[in-house]
């Protein structure tokens, strides 16, 4: 019992060539840049557009393969969606935009509404039944959005960014509610984000689209640990090198090399290296630290008591360090630092 899918399609200046599988046993986060395909990718499974080659099968039953001319609409598949905007009905209450897949499932409106009430009492509005969604709070329309995609009792549940339009002080508390609701939900599931914090929270899996094809697949521990391009390092917060290894010199472009504590691999690598193990100095640093690079301060963050700091260079390097040594080095953009990394810091894996 599973989802099973290649998809196959050009949509303007997107080429998507996406393989994608899942089963009831997890819940699979698909995550990548703006314009790599993911919402594209959940239309297509939802019906709203149409493969070009591939297939959509769900449970073995096929919804669409453009080789058979096998094409079935949106509202006969086996489907739920949330979207990322939730796209509730406005002139319809809670109770009757929950229960419009199940009247259009041909349930009569008496047992729809029944349904669409016990629906409601479990994602907690049972007293906002009555309500349009333009009385609703933002968290609350999420879960009217999320209970009209269970009630029909879809075998396959697609989420598009489900907490993306939610404010900050909300999102916590919704994240903590959907993750019960996705617990519970015995069917497929399929959730599109580009925030890692509600991938980690939230999946089993992670599938990550880059320009239309899967760049990486693994669980979250999997993924943040071997980062094998430049948008999941930065996802999971990492400095990410690729260059060829030679008894733990690592050869990167321009000439520069890196070294690594590492010896056993040779060949193409990708070598990581976590923020907080760079050293920053403000002059060349005494001694004989082999990673040693000058590099231009390009911007920094502020995150809480720690400032990430970027440095554009021959060997681009971010590190994260304290308020009170971005403070003691007067790091401002522009400035010049030294960037020291320990050979021994740096994790290699093959590429």
């Amino acid at each position: 019992m599973n989802l099973d899918a290649s998809l196959c399609a050009r949509i303007g200046t997107l080429d998507l060539d996406v393989d994608l599988s899942a089963g009831d046993e997890e819940v699979v986060a698909v995550l990548g840049p703006n314009g790599a395909g993911k919402t594209t990718m959940l239309r297509i499974l939802a019906g709203l557009l149409r493969l070009d080659a591939g297939h959509v099968r769900v449970d073995d039953i096929v919804l669409d393969d453009p080789a058979t001319s096998t094409y079935v609409v949106p509202e006969r598949r086996p489907i739920g969606v949330v979207f990322q905007d939730y796209l509730l009905f406005p002139y319809l209450d809670a109770r009757d935009n929950v229960a419009f897949g199940l009247r259009n499932r041909g349930m009569s409106r008496r047992d729809a509404r029944r349904v669409a009430d016990e629906w409601l009492d479990r994602v907690g509005l049972g007293d906002h039944a009555g309500d349009k969604p333009r009385s609703l709070s933002g968290g609350q329309a999420q879960r009217v959005a999320l209970a009209r995609a269970l009630a029909p009792n879809p075998r396959l549940l697609l989420l598009d960014e489900p907490l993306a339009a939610l404010d900050a002080g909300t999102r916590a508390e919704i994240r903590r509610e959907l993750r019960r609701h996705l617990g519970a939900f015995t069917g497929i599931r399929i959730m599109v984000t580009h925030d890692p914090i509600d991938a980690a929270t939230l999946a089993d899996r992670l599938v990550v689209i880059e320009a239309g094809r899967v760049s990486q697949i693994g669980t979250v521990s999997e993924v943040s640990a071997h980062p094998r391009s430049d948008y999941v390092a930065e996802l999971v917060g990492l400095n990410l090198y690729r260059g060829n290894a030679t008894h733990g010199a690592i050869s990167l472009e321009h000439g520069t090399t890196l070294e690594t504590g590492d010896t056993h691999l040779d060949g193409d690598v990708f070598a990581a290296v976590n923020p907080r193990a760079v050293a920053l100095y403000r002059s060349e640093p005494d001694g004989s630290p082999r990673n040693r690079w000058r590099g231009t301060v390009a911007d920094l963050d502020v995150l809480a008591d720690r400032v990430r700091v970027r440095l554009d260079g021959a060997v681009p390097v971010i590190a994260e360090i304290t308020g009170a040594a971005a403070q003691e080095l007067g790091v401002q953009p522009g400035h010049e630092l030294w960037s020291v990394i320990k050979a021994t810091d740096v994790r290699v894996y093959p590429a």
